[in-house]
């Protein structure tokens, strides 16, 4: 099997590189500050700009906007036949076979998008499946063929991973403090991310927290959504580990009541609960938060650990003595349960 994904990439690769110019452009949003161009044909996007049609029409004239003047794409789910394929099998976790659909849609690409994006998912895939030298080769041919890729930042993530998992922490630290130069603050947040990953494997939590809350209070929850909740869960983490239990629990107030996204707020508040179950002294403290996870009814995954843990704390409360927690209050939290 090991061969077969080998010969798919060896085989892809002067498809992929020869194939950039007559590659298809693909559709998608453009978001800029005050309007949007829904479901325009993207030429081109890269580190430096991004050229687009003004309208659904692909022959339409074309426009070139520089990096900053919009705020984001969000692309069409590319369509391309192994494309798919790998994307129900990641999701499956079946990652190794993931990454050789990928690596077919690199090989033969409908557009430019879906061959930059196969070769990214390929090496996440690799990474997954413990096969980080497959993962280096996507990513080295991915740079070679779209040296200013979109999917840059990625790369570069997913370069210090494929590193770590061979043991080369200096390695993936100078991948990370690469990616740390970019003056985009979504791109600073993944190379904090892999810093933490890194500094937090080694022990040095207190580091991995500093490297992250100095990306974090820098990230709008509302332009930023994703990397905000990214690196607050992950600040958060490294503060619990650091035993810096108040600003662990400041952090996820931050998310719990900052963000827009019902499922981050509900994880906040698992995590918050959590948290304050780890202690005696705030067991009811934690069952509040485990009830508000609980209401706001984000992802069932969310939803029935809230739930198990609010379980879990009143069985808690149904052993603590009478001078701590009247039986009254016992019985309530048990009604509460059934409700």
């Amino acid at each position: 099997m090991i061969r077969i994904f080998s010969l798919l990439l060896i085989v892809a690769l002067p498809l992929a590189a020869g194939e950039a110019a007559a590659l298809a452009p693909h559709r998608g949003t453009v978001v800029q500050e005050n309007r949007s161009f829904v479901g325009v044909w993207i030429i081109s996007e890269t580190l430096d700009n991004l050229v687009h049609t003004l309208d659904q029409r692909p022959d339409s004239p074309p426009t070139t906007l520089p990096r900053g003047r919009y705020v984001r794409v969000d692309y069409e789910r590319p369509e391309h036949v192994e494309w798919l394929r790998g994307d129900n099998l990641a999701n499956e976790g079946k990652w190794a076979e993931a990454a050789a659909r990928f690596l077919a849609a690199a090989q033969r690409p409908d557009t430019w998008y879906t061959r930059e994006s196969a070769w990214v998912r390929a090496a996440e895939a690799f990474v997954k499946a413990q096969r980080a030298d497959d993962a280096l080769r996507a990513l080295d041919e991915l740079l070679r063929a779209a040296p200013k890729t979109i999917f840059w930042s990625q790369a570069l993530y997913l370069r210090g991973q494929a590193l770590r998992a061979k043991g080369d922490n200096a390695g993936a630290l100078r991948a990370y403090d690469e990616l740390a130069k970019r003056p985009e603050i979504d791109i600073q947040a993944l190379a904090a991310l892999g810093r933490a990953e890194v500094l937090g494997g080694d022990g040095k939590h207190e580091d991995a927290a500093k490297a992250l809350a100095a990306v974090f209070g820098k990230l709008d929850a509302e332009r930023h959504p994703r990397a905000h909740a990214d690196v607050g869960f992950a600040l958060a983490a490294a503060q619990r580990q650091a035993n810096q239990r108040q600003e662990a629990i400041a952090t996820l107030r931050q998310l719990a009541f900052g963000a827009a996204d019902i499922a981050i707020r509900a994880r906040a508040h698992l995590e918050w609960a959590r948290l304050l179950a780890a202690d005696d002294t705030s067991l009811v403290e934690a069952f509040d938060q485990a009830a508000i996870a609980m209401s706001l009814r984000g992802p069932p995954d969310i939803s029935a650990a809230a739930s198990q843990l609010a379980k879990q704390l009143s069985q808690r409360f149904d052993r603590l003595p009478d001078s701590q927690m009247s039986s009254d209050t016992k019985a309530e939290y048990r009604r509460y349960l059934t409700r």
